[in-house]
């Protein structure tokens, strides 16, 4: 058995994996295990579409209600 570090790096945040293991295979299976087992939802909410992805009829509308409005 060797001690190894893993380390992994999300959105700039590094973190590391401190395991004993026989390979280097059964060291990355055990850090894959402790991410599945430690890692966690903490929010989930929606967000708005962006202006982009709205349909040619969807600009249409809001260019006529803006017009209506001055």
């Amino acid at each position: 058995m060797m001690k190894y570090v893993i380390k992994l790096e999300i959105n700039g945040i590094e973190f590391q994996i401190k395991t004993l293991a026989g390979s280097e295979r059964e060291a990355k299976d055990k850090a894959w295990d402790v991410i599945i087992e430690r890692t966690s939802f903490i929010s989930i909410r929606p967000e708005a579409i962006m202006e982009v992805n709205r349909s040619f009829s969807q600009k249409m509308v809001t260019g006529f209600k803006s017009a209506l409005l001055f």
